[in-house]
């Protein structure tokens, strides 16, 4: 079976930083992992292109 691999690593978080930094203001918790899951939702489906 082929398996793929899913690295979650600074590339991710880098992202994150940079989408909270634009946003100029504190965010909930529940908004930032919302914001963290689509980024990476978002690196699988253009790793899999």
């Amino acid at each position: 079976m082929d398996a793929k691999v899913i690295v979650f690593g600074e590339t991710a978080i880098d992202r994150l930083l940079q989408w909270l930094r634009s946003t100029g203001q504190p965010q909930d918790i529940m908004d930032l992992v919302r914001q963290y899951l689509e980024i990476l939702s978002k690196a699988v489906r253009e790793e899999n292109e």
